[in-house]
């Protein structure tokens, strides 16, 4: 089968660390320790536990850090399961469900998860990245190696009237330095018109996005699927 490349591995790996565990991840799934005990006749022995609790000499005894990693093993399981069925809902219960994927940890775990649903490579969900033609490099590359992988091409929108890639058109247009002149402006042509443009050119009636509730106070009470005000109360969706 194809490996994955390191980066989309790297990617994934520290985009599920940071999203569900935060700085802890490091040991969510650390083998479990062994445990010291005494046996009738005195003498210690090392005893590994698979599980948290095990049994020594018929008292019960309990390891710490195997029930940690266990518990984090399955709070890992749980979240992975709603956040499918949350994109299962959005993708099979609308018409046009749209990914706006900026190659941030949360988006990529959550293009890892509609490419495993199959909804990438059957097209039932949109792709879609805007492109501010001041992003690293390494992000547009980034975005080519997770299509090849992943089977699918993202709808790539930009700034109005600049072909999508022409970065010396849009120099030519709206100036190179548009960003330290003018910020609101830029903001304006380079992110949210673009973006607009983009879900509306798409049809979107739900979009899919990677906002958790660990982002700030205004983000701690939002659920995983509410009315946004786009479009005259097009749905989003917010399955991590």
């Amino acid at each position: 089968p194809k490996k994955p490349p390191t980066t989309i591995m790297k990617a994934y790996a520290a985009a599920v660390a940071t999203v569900l565990f935060g700085a802890s991840a490091i040991t969510a799934f650390a083998p479990s320790a062994s445990i010291t005990t005494r046996t009738n006749g005195g003498v210690a022995a090392n005893t590994k536990y698979s599980s948290a609790l095990g049994m020594a000499d018929d008292e019960k005894v309990f390891d710490q850090e195997a029930y940690i990693a266990e518990s984090k093993e399955m709070r890992l399981k749980y979240l992975e399961e709603q956040a499918m069925f949350a994109l299962k809902i959005a993708v099979e219960n609308y018409g046009n469900a749209v990914f706006p994927n900026a190659m941030i940890a949360g988006d990529v775990v959550i293009t890892h998860l509609l490419h495993r649903m199959g909804y990438l490579k059957d097209g039932a969900a949109k792709v879609m990245v805007v492109d501010t033609f001041h992003l690293f490099p390494e992000t547009m590359d980034f975005l080519r190696e997770i299509e090849e992988f992943y089977g699918f091409k993202a709808e790539v929108f930009c700034a109005e009237g600049v072909p999508v890639g022409d970065k010396a058109g849009y120099d030519a247009k709206y100036g190179a330095n548009l960003w330290k002149e003018d910020i609101e402006q830029y903001d304006k042509v380079c992110k949210v018109e673009p973006f607009q443009r983009g879900l509306k050119t798409l049809n979107t009636d739900c979009m899919i996005n990677g906002r958790t509730r660990w982002q700030g106070f205004e983000r701690a009470w939002i659920d995983q699927f509410e009315n946004a005000p786009i479009g005259g109360g097009l749905a989003k969706c917010n399955p991590i």
